[in-house]
């Protein structure tokens, strides 16, 4: 029997081609919000066959998208080292580290996703670990004490949303983003003096 037919090897072919339709699916519908699941397949070079067998509606794709970007913000705020150094430089890594997410799943925001209460939530938790940073900062004077924590941390979600849905569909790795984001932000939330 060949190695293909073992469970193992298809398991991990289901996996790979799963991963191959979202990636597809983030670029596709980057480019053209509207693309069908007949593009979306075409651009994972896989069949609408297997598209379905992975996510029978566009709606259980843009789903998987969803829990794959909220994965993605969790992982880049992880990275960001939070607890090391300057509070507003473990800010800046965020920024950094979540830009890029943001603009691979831009197409999320034409879905309506910051729009929906159980996206939000789920975000709000993501995001979370974000506050302890902003109170250090302002345990350090760096950062404005007359602001909440949370207030600092969903400016920085508003920044982010709205820095995605304004940077160009082409070429943008989010670096570009990060620093109109992060230089926004810090306008609003550096202490005075």
């Amino acid at each position: 029997m060949p190695a293909t037919d073992t469970p193992g090897a298809s398991r991990s072919d289901a996996e790979r081609n799963r991963r191959t339709l979202l990636n597809a699916a983030a670029e596709a519908l980057a480019q053209n919000p509207g693309a069908s699941m007949a593009q979306v397949a075409e651009a994972a070079g896989l069949t609408r066959a297997t598209l379905y067998r992975h996510f029978s509606t566009r709606q259980k794709l843009l789903e998987a998208m969803r829990a794959e970007a909220l994965e993605r913000a969790a992982e880049a705020i992880s990275g960001a080292r939070l607890a090391e150094g300057d509070a507003l430089e473990a800010l800046r890594r965020a920024v950094d580290a979540l830009a890029p997410t943001g603009v691979r799943f831009r197409a999320l925001l034409a879905e309506g996703a910051d729009q929906d209460p159980s996206f939000l939530g789920e975000r709000a938790e993501v995001f979370a670990p974000l506050a302890e940073a902003v109170r250090r900062g302002q345990e350090a004077g760096r950062i404005r004490a007359d602001v909440s924590p949370a207030w600092v941390v969903t400016a920085m979600a508003a920044l982010l949303v709205a820095g995605v849905r304004t940077a160009p569909a082409t070429d943008c790795d989010g670096h570009s983003v990060a620093d109109v984001v992060f230089g926004t932000l810090t306008q609003g939330v550096v202490a005075k003096g």
